[in-house]
């Protein structure tokens, strides 16, 4: 089974970290990396714990995106008139 993209850019971005590892530990790998936005906002999200391994970090990730993924992102009209 392939991977997903979420956890094939994971395991990119945090292939240098040790585990176990706290959230901190995480996306200061992440950025230490040079990560993109949208896997920082990602990472921001994940619950303060310690996780054991990738996969851990990955169902987390995948998880709460999956939890909002009927939200909407941006207003369906616009603000104050506007019209573009």
């Amino acid at each position: 089974m392939p991977e997903s993209p979420c956890a094939w850019r994971l395991s990119i971005v945090l292939r240098e970290l040790q585990y176990p590892a706290q959230k901190w530990m995480i996306q200061t790998a992440a950025d230490l990396y040079g990560a993109d936005v949208q896997t920082r906002i990602e990472l921001q999200g994940l619950p303060e714990v310690t996780y054991n391994d990738i996969d851990e970090v990955v169902t987390a990730v995948e998880n709460r995106a999956g939890r909002f993924a009927g939200t909407p992102t941006a207003p369906k009209t616009q603000c104050c008139g506007w019209r573009g």
